[in-house]
């Protein structure tokens, strides 16, 4: 199998590991994932545009580039996560922690991430 993928879009060019909804709105999930991966990943850097939530990081120990694109979806947010390789399963198990709003009590308010 080959796959291209263009420098332009990274991480986010490549398949979803897993694609889901969350009944929470975009920002509280991403806000949820930055307080989550802010002390586990490398260069973590958000950006917002066209409509989604974009967070990019590197996994800590082995440097694998992540990332999540969160998107409102009527009320709803579809929320994808990428990996370049294989990388630790506990970032995933971050992502789909955040998606239900019983789960993030505590966790909804995030430290300031570097703009992209």
């Amino acid at each position: 199998m080959l796959v291209a993928c263009s420098r332009r879009d990274g991480i986010f060019s490549l398949s979803p590991v897993f694609a889901e909804h969350s009944s929470l709105s975009a920002s509280e999930v991403a806000n949820c994932v930055v307080h989550r991966w802010k002390s586990s990943t490398r260069q973590l850097h958000r950006a917002e545009g066209a409509g989604a939530i974009l967070l990019r990081a590197e996994s800590f120990f082995h440097g694998v580039p992540i990332g999540l694109r969160v998107v409102t979806d009527g009320r709803h947010s579809r929320v994808e996560y990428f990996r370049q390789r294989r990388a630790d399963r506990l970032y995933g198990s971050m992502v789909r922690g955040c998606l239900h709003p019983d789960l993030i009590r505590g966790a909804a308010s995030a430290p300031a991430v570097p703009q992209s």
